[in-house]
């Protein structure tokens, strides 16, 4: 399987505190565990699910979608893990608003004219692990993220759900596996990328079974 991870720092491996990119980040250990498949990162930094951002314009994945599919098709799976930045306290959006953009990137990879003679690829949507309660004060009065972020937050992964529900994807809350560290409140440390990992790499191995008795 072609296996494309589509995320923000969490995917790139932002580790708290340092900000160096962490050797064990989830998307190489699931390459370990799949060393028959090819794991596609594309992980940067800042990246929204669809919030805009004037002066950092390559940051708002939904517009850079499209050339990110068509620049590593053919593809089997596409997972996706936004919307940590899109609950900035800049954007004051909330949880339903980013589940609503993540629809629209479940409706263009499932759409079968993007793939022209490939099959169109299954797509797992993963909600990110929630702000920890500490981010409010460590962000303090000026920062990204505030009181009303932490609430989004709690809120998205049940949104998230009910679209993907809406549109038979598979679905995974990261806050079943992981937790954001204390030292920021909003990036996995290296413990928590095993444990996601390992949650993904259960549900990708149910998505593979689905695949193969379908055919």
């Amino acid at each position: 399987m072609r296996i494309l991870c589509i995320g923000d720092s969490n995917t790139w491996g932002y580790m708290p505190g340092i900000g160096l990119r962490d050797e064990k980040r989830w998307p190489r250990l699931l390459a370990q565990a799949f060393p028959e498949d090819e794991i596609i990162e594309e992980g940067l930094c800042g990246r929204t699910a669809v919030c805009f951002e004037a002066a950092k314009r390559e940051r708002c994945g939904i517009d850079s979608l499209k050339g990110i599919l068509m620049s590593h098709k053919p593809l089997d799976l596409v997972i996706i893990m936004l919307g940590s930045n899109d609950l900035k306290s800049a954007f004051h959006t909330n949880a339903k608003y980013i589940a609503s953009g993540i629809k629209e990137y479940i409706k263009m990879i499932k759409n079968p004219y993007l793939w022209e003679s490939f099959a169109v690829p299954a797509v797992l949507v993963v909600s990110p692990a929630k702000l920890r309660e500490c981010i409010v004060e460590k962000e303090g009065p000026a920062g990204n993220f505030d009181r009303y972020s932490l609430e989004q937050s709690r809120l998205l992964a049940s949104e998230l759900k009910k679209v993907c529900g809406e549109y038979q994807t598979a679905f995974l809350d990261a806050s079943d596996y992981a937790e954001a560290s204390e030292i920021d409140g909003i990036h996995l440390d290296t413990e928590n990328h095993r444990r996601l990992a390992e949650g993904l790499a259960e549900e990708i191995r149910r998505i593979r079974a689905e695949k193969e008795n379908s055919l």
